[in-house]
């Protein structure tokens, strides 16, 4: 896990000013990789690296990293945790590598199957560019799931990139301003929808894709897709086994975050089995309805781990309000619980931990899931309504929310039309409501919808009304664009690497090709993974009522409200009085906490 950036010039030069540009985006990411600092630079290309050893913490295991002759050069940001096998199969092709990390396979991979058949091979979490110095190409590459960022900035004949859309800007690259679509996302969703950044002119590369670039060239292509495969359920329990082994690869201890959920404790129950010395974090609050730290120190006996519990007052979160907005480099309405997990497991001494990010999604865990299975009738029987009725149902539903202000009842409008997979999501799990956003923007209400429903149209065939296109949509959209973005901001905001056992590739097929009625089972959340697991601890903790770890938020705002009141008004982004408006409908109970939240985030971090 590091921090990578680079600019490359096809038409031109790299000249000193252009190098000190790529050297700023480097000095911005040290808190990335905190280990050490690399370059390379020739006539058309700077690479630069910040680095964080968890694996080979030799001096051969720096980067930028060559393949010996001096003809190509990668910057690399994750873990590859097939490194070993690949290593093997490029050894036997008389490969010669000079050290044990695994970033040498990228380069010597590059040169034996070419840069989408090396992407393709790789299991694990990674975002690298490889530069080619004798064919003046460049080969940029993103996770299957994107776990790890990349972000880009193109003008004319250069292309520069980061991990970090802060780096880009601070180097000047972008047009700096904010980008109105980027807010308006972060508004409808809760986080700004890739491939927009918050600044115009810096998009992200997809999850799954890789880019080649060469003078008055560019081609990007899909290495990696949502399918399922030919296992069957019984391939489950050891596809998860496999994947956490591979993760707890490391020459650094590694630790696990753990709450009172079934998605940890699998994750620690799976790791106990194959290593007997690691550590479980915990963050705990006082307030009995928010805190996990009684039914985490059970599980941590349980399956015999080491256990840390740190807790966290209202006074400690207003404490850490300035470093949290700092380590934010997007727009996010969440983020502030994976910050205090990071920053209490580096603490700990800890450089890199497992999660159990995923999980959720891929056994259908949440909520929604349920609720959607439970009434698919329902469903079906709301889109063959005549139109005119669905209209004059969603009209009175939508009136009532304002009314009641009951804010999931206003985002039904979504659903004027038809009944669709998009609709349903934004309904369901759309964050302000269209009108509210509409009145925050200026833009018409019906543009706002449009514009929504526009960017859940990313896939290559039409989604079915059901939990499993609402869960499409949720792979994308919430996991790729907030639970893991937020994980690795927040976590590199101290230097850690968060590993997510459950986005192993071959797992992911493996559990789509699962039929959606194998994952419900009456009494017990995520059958589907207690039983691939197989362990007591996990079992009881399926049978438990499912509850979303958080602060208590609410609670602590309201009890700083003039403070955080001052910093939401503070925007610029969209209409001050609007905002000031939502935030007292939060004072009087009408507004649910996190939109309160996200005006802060837009006044106190994007407030220019």
């Amino acid at each position: 896990m590091c921090g990578i950036s680079g600019l490359f010039q096809f038409d031109r030069p790299i000249d000193d000013a252009a190098a000190e540009r790529a050297s700023s985006m480097v000095a911005s990411l040290r808190h990335r990789g905190p280990d050490g600092e690399g370059f390379y630079r020739d006539a058309n290309a700077v690479l630069g690296h910040r680095r964080l050893s968890l694996i080979d913490l030799t001096p051969a295991g720096r980067q930028p990293l060559s393949n010996g002759d001096g003809s190509l050069w990668v910057t690399f940001n994750g873990e590859i945790y097939n490194f070993r096998e690949l290593r093997a199969e490029l050894t036997a092709a008389r490969f010669a590598f000079r050290s044990q990390s695994d970033t040498e396979v990228l380069v010597h991979g590059y040169r034996h199957w070419g840069g989408p058949g090396l992407a393709r091979r790789l299991r694990g979490m990674f975002a690298f560019a490889i530069w080619d110095a004798v064919n003046k190409t460049a080969f940029l590459a993103r996770d299957p799931v994107g776990i790890k960022p990349l972000y880009m900035a193109r003008s004319g004949g250069s292309l520069a990139f980061a991990s970090e859309v802060r780096a880009l800007k601070a180097a000047g690259f972008g047009q700096g301003s904010l980008h109105p679509e980027a807010i308006a996302g972060f508004l409808v969703f809760g986080s700004v929808p890739s491939p927009l950044t918050h600044v115009r002119g810096i998009e992200s590369l997809a999850a799954g894709h890789c880019l080649t670039v060469a003078a008055g060239s560019s081609r990007t292509a899909c290495f990696w897709d949502w399918e399922p495969s030919g296992a069957g359920p019984e391939s489950i329990a050891g596809l998860l086994e496999s994947s956490v082994r591979r993760h707890l690869i490391s020459d650094v201890p590694v630790g696990i975050f753990l709450s009172g959920g079934v998605d940890s404790a699998a994750v620690c129950a799976l790791a106990s089995r194959v290593h007997d010395n690691l550590t479980a974090v915990t963050v705990a609050v006082d307030q009995a309805a928010s805190d996990e730290g009684p039914e985490a120190r059970s599980l941590a006996r349980e399956i015999g781990m080491r256990h840390t519990e740190v807790r966290v007052s209202a006074a400690e979160f207003m404490d850490s309000i300035p470093a949290v907005m700092a380590a934010m480099d997007q727009p996010t309405h969440d983020g502030v619980n994976a910050w205090v997990v990071s920053r209490a497991a580096r603490q700990t001494g800890l450089k890199a931990v497992l999660s159990g990010v995923g999980g959720d999604e891929l056994f259908l865990g949440y909520p929604y899931h349920g609720l959607l299975n439970r009434h698919r009738r329902v469903v079906d029987l709301a889109d063959r309504l005549p139109g005119f009725l669905r209209r004059a149902a969603v009209r009175g539903a939508t009136a009532w929310g304002a009314f009641s202000g009951r804010e999931n009842w206003s985002r039904l409008s979504t659903l004027s039309h038809r009944v669709t997979a998009q609709g349903l999501y934004l309904s369901l799990r759309g964050f302000f409501a269209p009108a509210q956003v509409a009145a925050l923007t200026g833009w018409p209400e019906a543009r706002v919808k449009q514009w929504a429903l526009a960017q859940l149209e990313t896939f290559a065939t039409p989604l079915r009304a059901d939990v499993g296109g609402f869960n499409r949509i949720e792979f994308h959209r919430y996991l790729q664009d907030q639970l893991l973005r937020d994980a690795d901001a927040f976590g590199m905001a101290h230097g850690l690497e968060i590993r997510v056992p459950f986005l192993d590739q071959d797992l992911v097929a493996a559990t789509l090709a699962l039929p959606a009625r194998g994952k419900f089972s009456r009494g017990v959340n995520k059958p589907a993974l207690t039983r691939a697991v197989n362990h007591p601890a996990v079992t009881a903790a399926g049978r438990r009522p499912k509850r979303g770890f958080s602060f208590p938020f609410a609670q602590w705002m309201r009890g700083n409200a003039p403070e955080l009141r001052d910093m939401a008004s503070r925007v610029t982004a969209v209409d001050r009085e609007q905002a000031i408006a939502l935030w007292n409908q939060f004072e009087s109970g009408r507004l649910h906490w996190s939109r309160a939240w996200a005006l802060v985030v837009l006044g106190g971090r994007f407030a220019r």
